[in-house]
């Protein structure tokens, strides 16, 4: 498929063919293998083809190259729109009492690996209905009693039995922790919201989030 015209054959029929264009275009772009059943990128590659379709004219040359710089376009604008949600988050965390820490391991906030920690973070804490602003309202204030509560959320994390328990009835075993750890249940409900959060991080291994932790040993 090389010609500079339009295409004039069903649309659908041209899509379809076109596949392995909109596919290697996508992935030479975001430089990783793409999976066309559930990956976002794929989708707005391939709504952006369809754009291209539509707005094509002789007059803007190849319609290959320009069917390419249109969907680099629209990927662009996509990671842009992610960056900013993910530095949001990040904000949105700190305020939540996960402060950031120079911990000697280099993490761009920027890059793919992070952004796709926190949004991936936010989404996880969706099904206990927690946002970070909820995070960031009921997280301790004082560094004592928040650091206490990052090393519960660990050894909550690390406990097979008390994981599984947060995901089954989604909220915190207040009871068996208590049980378990000799920790005052009074101690555990002014922090609950903040040892959950941090159990899930921990159990969900975010591991470019955890490095940023201030007091995780």
């Amino acid at each position: 498929m090389s010609f500079n015209k339009a295409p004039t054959m069903d649309r659908n029929d041209f899509i379809e063919q076109s596949m392995p264009f909109i596919i290697k275009t996508t992935s030479s772009f975001l430089g990783r293998y793409v999976c066309t059943d559930n990956d976002e990128e794929f989708s707005i590659a391939l709504i952006a083809f369809n754009e291209a379709i539509e707005k094509y004219n002789e007059n803007r040359g190849n319609f290959w190259a320009f069917a390419k710089l249109v969907i680099e376009s629209r990927l662009k604008n996509n990671l842009r729109k992610n960056a900013r949600i993910a530095d949001s988050s990040l904000e949105e965390l700190t305020e939540g009492g996960m402060q950031i820490k120079d911990v000697g391991v280099t993490v761009d906030k920027t890059t793919s690996d992070l952004r796709d920690e926190i949004l991936a973070f936010k989404k996880e804490l969706e099904q206990f209905d927690i946002t970070f602003e909820i995070l960031a309202e009921k997280s301790p204030k004082h560094k004592d009693t928040r650091d206490r509560a990052i090393r519960i959320g660990y050894r909550v994390s690390d406990d097979g039995v008390l994981i599984e328990k947060v995901y089954e009835k989604k909220r915190l075993p207040i009871r068996d922790i208590s049980r378990k750890f000799e920790i005052t249940e009074k101690i555990l409900k002014r922090s609950k919201v903040f040892i959950l959060s941090t159990a899930v991080l921990f159990f969900k291994k975010y591991t470019n989030l955890i490095v940023w932790i201030k007091g995780v040993k």
